[in-house]
């Protein structure tokens, strides 16, 4: 699926004004290529569809899909906050300058150090896990004499169709604490009663990634509404925070399925009203956490074709200068993209091959019997939607550099460098 700034040209693929041959020859292939109209379009859309009359609604970017400062920049622009995972993306967000009372910090495993940090610069918002994190918290808010915001974690048991991997909400998940487990929930409003440096806000939950069905989502709503006035109700609270998550999901395939992120979004939004007057229950604010539907379909990889193998047993195999270094999903997920040929785009695809990479692993494909013109060495190839989890899952395997990143707008601007054999030596 191309970007929506994409268009044709003699036979090549643009993006505006600029030959992505041009970018590809100029910037060095692999290469990471954001259109970023189309990313500034997707970060308005979330803006212009998640607002409601009753309650605030904030909407948290997902940064382990993809971060660079020049995104964070962007993000500050539209007034959006960033969820985060570790030291290393905290040291992203200083770099860029973010307002840390916009983050919020998740992860199942905090170590001692990331919280003492956390607190030190005052995050906006931690996602406590388990109940050993809110009494390593409580230690050391109070320590700094901090007041920290917190919302704990619940899985809903929610099941959604997605990869068992990037399934998050069910009752065996590593994340949080289930909604169904009555002694931990009666042990986690104790500890948050009994840590005066703990501000509990509210429930978070999030039941996977890569969802196109809007089902899941409202399923999800109900329970945790459900729960959080059953929580007020049975433990005297006064919770009022909501967050949902993410978990959005986009077309990697060129048919469309039909999902659309802002019928969802609007969706959501009148079953988050209703279900509130129902329930009785007063919102202060309602969070989600998209990632890859902000990014994913703004992003593209350009490679340089090499050999075209013929095997003995027939199979067709047409090498590029990347591979699972720089997209390490199909080996990981199974998942598939779309690639075209970009000098060749309006030529008879009459060609099936695999599309693999260099790496010394027969599972480094990138895609499987596709169907393509006849490529020719130095010829630039384009593989479709990769703007997401590409970039961050990226790797030095075989002794690889990571690729640059560019933003290709009126301009474009180079928001990573590629890395070079000195990167590469740095900690020795």
């Amino acid at each position: 699926m191309k970007t929506k700034y994409m268009n044709v040209q003699n036979n090549q693929l643009y993006i505006g004004n600029h030959s992505l041959v041009d970018i590809a020859k100029k910037y060095h292939t692999p290469l990471y290529v954001f259109d970023e109209k189309h990313l500034i379009d997707e970060l308005d859309n979330y803006n212009n569809n998640f607002k409601s009359n009753l309650f605030d609604t904030e909407v948290i970017y997902a940064s382990k899909a993809f971060l660079v400062p020049e995104l964070c920049n962007l993000l500050k622009t539209k007034n959006f906050s960033i969820d985060i995972v570790s030291l290393g993306d905290m040291g992203i967000l200083e770099k860029a300058d973010f307002p840390f009372d916009k983050v919020v910090f998740h992860g199942n495993n905090k170590t001692i150090e990331e919280l003492k940090y956390a607190v030190k610069k005052n995050i906006g918002l931690i996602v406590v896990d388990n109940l050993r994190e809110i009494e390593l918290l409580e230690k050391i808010a109070s320590k700094q004499n901090k007041k920290i915001n917190t919302l704990f974690r619940f899985n809903p048991g929610i099941d959604a169709h997605t990869h068992n991997y990037i399934k998050t909400a069910l009752y065996e998940s590593k994340f949080g604490e289930s909604i169904y487990d009555e002694e931990c929930t009666q042990k986690i409003v104790n500890a948050f009663n009994n840590s005066p440096h703990l501000n509990w806000l509210g429930c978070h939950s999030h039941i996977g990634s890569q969802i196109r069905e809007h089902e899941p989502f409202i399923a999800n709503i109900d329970k945790m509404l459900e729960f959080t006035k059953s929580l007020n109700d049975k433990y005297n609270l006064k919770l009022s925070v909501i967050d949902l998550g993410g978990g959005m999901g986009i077309d990697y395939e060129s048919t469309p399925s039909g999902f659309n992120i802002n019928d969802l979004l609007n969706k959501m939004i009148i079953h988050l009203e209703n279900k509130s007057k129902e329930l009785n229950l007063k919102l202060s604010k309602v969070l989600i956490e998209p990632g890859r539907s902000i990014v994913g379909t703004a992003g593209v990889t350009l490679y340089t074709c090499g050999y075209l193998k013929k095997t003995y047993g027939g199979k067709h195999y047409l090498f590029i200068d990347g591979g699972m270094t720089d997209n390490i999903r199909p080996a990981l997920y199974q998942a598939e993209y779309d690639v075209d040929i970009v000098n060749k785009i309006n030529n008879e695809k009459v060609l099936i091959t695999d599309v693999v990479g260099k790496c010394c692993e027969s599972g480094d494909i990138i895609a499987k019997d596709a169907k393509l013109p006849i490529p020719n060495e130095n010829d630039i190839m384009v593989v479709y939607n990769t703007g997401a989890y590409t970039y961050s899952m990226s790797s030095n395997y075989n002794g690889l550099f990571k690729p640059s990143v560019v933003f290709v707008n009126d301009e474009i601007k180079i928001v990573s460098r590629r890395e070079t054999k000195k990167d590469l030596n740095k900690l020795f």
